[in-house]
């Protein structure tokens, strides 16, 4: 009886590793160990939220994000804290 090596089913398995921008990179702070459930760079936790986008806002948030060199969460959470402060800009023209 002949045997005959056995044939992959299925595509191919793709590699899960995602290569990250600079920005998205976690931000490290010295002498700190991450712990689940333990506040890294502000004084609580962060909660898990969702958000909706145009593609054209989704756009430009990752604009400004890769211009402050954060994550897009890193960047709504500095404007939330009033780090990165917002202008109004006068449209009644």
């Amino acid at each position: 009886m002949q045997k005959y090596p056995k044939k992959k089913s299925g595509r191919p398995k793709m590699s899960k590793s995602k290569i990250r921008e600079p920005r998205e990179n976690k931000i490290i702070c010295k002498g700190l160990k991450s712990l689940r459930g333990q506040p890294e760079a502000y004084d609580e936790l962060k909660k898990i939220v969702s958000v909706s986008l145009t593609p054209t806002a989704l756009l430009g948030l990752d604009n400004l994000s890769r211009v402050y060199m954060v994550s897009r969460s890193e960047l709504i959470e500095r404007i939330g804290r009033k780090i990165i402060q917002i202008n109004e800009v006068d449209n009644s023209d």
